[in-house]
């Protein structure tokens, strides 16, 4: 059996990151790996063992594209409205709340979408039904 452990995004700004993801999502480095060229933290917080690792290419003088293959990494929270407001006043990039519905009307999601500083696309889902 398999076990998802990691994400890993490459950022420009290791400390502007590193900023944005403990004040947006409260994950805070559990272990660092510094060499040359680059620098590895692996983030997390106590909702979850998965980690997510931020690569600093220390040379890199051009921020990063994403291509057209990266879709997003998703959070989920407990109180959705208030995460929102509290993305809103802290950081750019931050959209409305929507909902997702079936075909009977049925919400199946509620969600917002906002940016970190690399402009790497980040889905907030209020916790519930298969979001847990």
């Amino acid at each position: 059996m398999a076990k998802l452990i990691h994400m890993m995004i490459r950022v420009f700004d290791l400390d502007r990151s590193l900023d944005f993801y403990r004040r947006a999502f409260g994950l805070e480095p559990v272990h660092r790996l510094d060499f040359d060229d680059f620098t590895l933290v692996y983030l997390r917080n106590a909702e979850a063992e998965f980690e997510l690792e931020l690569t600093w290419n220390k040379p890199r003088r051009e921020p990063y594209t994403h291509g057209d293959g990266y879709g997003h990494i998703a959070f989920v929270v407990d109180d959705l409205e208030a995460t929102h407001a509290r993305a809103s006043a802290a950081f750019p990039n931050v959209q409305p709340i929507k909902a997702l519905r079936d075909k009977e009307g049925r919400e199946l999601a509620r969600f917002f979408f906002m940016q970190d500083p690399d402009g790497y696309k980040i889905e907030v889902l209020a916790r519930g039904g298969h979001y847990r």
